[in-house]
């Protein structure tokens, strides 16, 4: 059984692993003298330094204007991208194009102090950009659980100081935690299969790492499975999106028993884009995959 992220809510956060995820409440250490002195900012984020909070945003990420409102700190927005429709208020800002296409005109006009993205920006956009005096945080997306906290960990830095980002991270993704921690064991094993073709949702995915909160990733490290592969592995549960049907998929694996007996996880548009854009939202969509293993047993 893999094992997950341990959140220490009232104060630290303790070594991430891959797998499950628990909350253990603890009492906060002793702060010594070092620490007391220890000031929120300079904080360091990738290549950038920041010396202060940065007053004005821009995002060109669904899932970064997201974890900002839900960090508190929404106010600052005065862009998003194209693609930005939740929360409720982010449609309201000026649009800013996305990262595979940026206006980069409505970026210097809404001027910034920052632009963050979790997808990687044209290297000419950038350089216009700075030089219109926009700085660019390039984020990399996460690829698991653990990695998510590090992202609102970051930014809770960033746009807080980093003397109370930890246990703001772990404050906002505390739903989602204890969702996957009552997660633990649901599934005996399962494969993820994202399209007719049989590929897979392999360890090193934020999905399969999100899906092994439940129980065994049989595909493990293989994103392309052979019928034959499948058939061997015969997991338990097969996940699927609801745009796929199992008669879409290769006649062999009308064999597996999860499919003669039913025990298919249906993804619907909702949740699969939870997946796709991991917030502390994604607790609703452990909750809607134990109803249907629930139902399913």
């Amino acid at each position: 059984m893999y094992r997950f992220v341990k959140i220490i809510c009232a104060s630290v956060l303790s070594a991430a692993l891959c797998g499950c995820a628990r909350i253990e409440e603890v009492s906060p250490p002793a702060v010594s003298e070092t620490a007391a002195a220890e000031k929120p900012y300079p904080v360091t984020a990738g290549q950038l330094v920041f010396e202060a909070a940065p007053e004005t945003v821009g995002s060109l990420s669904p899932a970064l204007t997201e974890i900002i409102f839900e960090l508190g700190y929404g106010d600052r927005l005065i862009g998003v991208s194209d693609y930005c429709d939740y929360p409720e208020g982010a449609e309201e800002k000026a649009k800013l194009g996305s990262a595979a296409n940026p206006d980069v005109d409505a970026v210097i006009e809404a001027a910034p102090e920052l632009l963050v993205s979790l997808s990687p920006i044209a290297k000419k956009d950038i350089t216009a950009i700075e030089a219109a005096g926009t700085r660019v945080w390039i984020i990399s997306p996460p690829e698991s659980v653990s990695e998510l906290y590090g992202t609102y960990k970051d930014i809770a830095a960033v746009f807080g100081g980093k003397l109370d980002c930890e246990q703001a991270a772990g404050s906002s993704l505390k739903p989602l935690i204890s969702a996957l921690a009552g997660a633990e064991g649901a599934l005996d094993s399962f494969v993820y299969i994202m399209s007719p073709e049989l590929a897979a949702a392999s360890d090193s995915t934020f999905a399969g790492n999100f899906f092994s909160c439940f129980g065994k990733n049989a595909a493990e490290d293989n994103a392309a499975l052979t019928s034959e592969e499948l058939l061997e592995l015969d997991p338990q549960w097969l996940i699927l999106p609801d745009t796929i049907s199992v008669y879409e998929l290769p006649e062999e694996t009308s064999e597996l028993a999860a499919v003669r007996e039913n025990r298919v996880i249906w993804l619907d548009g909702d949740m699969l884009e939870r997946i796709e854009r991991p917030t502390s939202r994604l607790a609703e969509t452990a909750e809607e995959i134990l109803e249907q293993v629930s139902e399913g047993q």
